[in-house]
């Protein structure tokens, strides 16, 4: 029996210019390699997502609008074509696509299948804690590992709960009370402000007085930067996952010091990123694919608190309304999910 949907997809035209251009879409015109599949919900990358919405300056070159947002995707599957194995009409599935209604996508787009009976929305934000694991990964995190976590947005949070549940002993760094008593809730050892003269040293007499031997930014600001820098202990490595000067001024100081960058031997390291590849284990082991598998089911069993990082669900159309909460800062710095079945 065919299909016919009708997909409203979210697009920016321009900064805090939101429409929902419609989409008609058929099974009957699936490829064999095709399916078609109909959103449950959306989670936001609230720090990507905003910075869109309030027009920051772009990461890359290029043309910035129009543009889709969005890329934490639950679904289920309404119709697949002739060559999919991988999934059946009535499977949820998570994919990268942007916030929408319905789709079609190419079976090799599925992220993951989702178990029997898991939960949509706390399954959307799997790709927000593979961001965190992804830095885990780059900075050759080890049990025992001393960790900071600077900037206790959603991502941040993921980060420490993970690290925390990996074995290692997480300090976490905001200025914002509510998200450091969560992240002790939820992992940390201890929660500190971001105080440049006093927290490092207590920080690094708390890790037996040698510094962090991985430190996490989340932020943009050049003051954050800085501490990482003095966090770090000698040989320690320092994982990206936020943009350091975007949309800050000049930098008050060398962001590459040489008393810290040479003269602790750090490294540094972008992060956000794992191969996208179909390979087998043997050819590469950690790809984004085997990655969320593995964190999904550490969510489903309860061992990563994906409940705890959202912080409000709404239908799909008061979009615009949280962004510019986002874009202000207002409410809680946790992310939202978007209803749309």
């Amino acid at each position: 029996m065919s299909a016919t949907l009708t997909s409203r997809i979210a697009e920016l035209t321009g900064p805090r210019q939101l429409i929902f251009r419609e989409q008609p879409l058929a099974s009957s015109a699936l490829k064999d390699n095709e399916l078609l599949a109909e959103t449950v919900c959306s989670a936001l990358s609230a720090g990507t997502e905003a910075a869109a919405w309030r027009g920051d300056p772009p990461l890359r070159p290029g043309p910035v609008y129009p543009r889709l947002v969005g890329y934490c995707n639950v679904a289920e599957v309404v119709a697949c074509g002739r060559g999919v194995t991988r999934c059946k009409p009535g499977d949820r599935i998570l994919t990268f696509q942007s916030h929408r209604s319905a789709f079609v996508c190419r079976e090799g787009e599925i992220i993951v299948t989702l178990p029997v009976g898991t939960a949509p929305v706390p399954a959307s934000v799997t790709y927000l804690f593979h961001l965190g694991y992804n830095a885990l990964l780059r900075g050759g995190f080890t049990p025992g590992h001393h960790v900071g976590v600077i900037g206790l947005g959603t991502i941040g949070l993921a980060a420490v709960a993970q690290a925390g549940s990996f074995g290692g002993n997480v300090h976490a760094f905001s200025n914002q009370p509510d998200a450091r008593n969560l992240a002790l809730e939820i992992g940390a050892l201890d929660a500190w402000p971001k105080k440049l003269t006093e927290t490092p040293k207590a920080v690094a007499a708390k890790a037996g007085g040698a510094g962090l031997d991985l430190v996490i930014t989340t932020s943009n600001r050049w003051e954050d930067w800085a501490l990482a820098l003095r966090l770090a202990r000698k040989g320690g490595t320092i994982c990206v996952l936020g943009f350091p000067g975007r949309t800050e001024p000049e930098p008050p100081l060398n962001p590459l010091d040489s008393q810290f960058f040479y003269d602790r031997q750090l490294t540094i390291h972008a992060c956000g990123q794992s191969p996208d590849l179909d390979v087998s284990a043997h050819d590469l082991r950690f790809t984004v694919k085997r990655n969320c598998e593995f964190l999904l089911h550490q969510i489903v069993a309860g061992k990563l608190p994906a409940r705890r990082l959202i912080g409000s669900v709404h239908p799909w159309e008061k979009l615009a309304e949280i962004y510019e909460q986002l874009a202000h800062r207002t409410g809680h710095g946790l992310t939202s999910v978007l209803q749309w079945k």
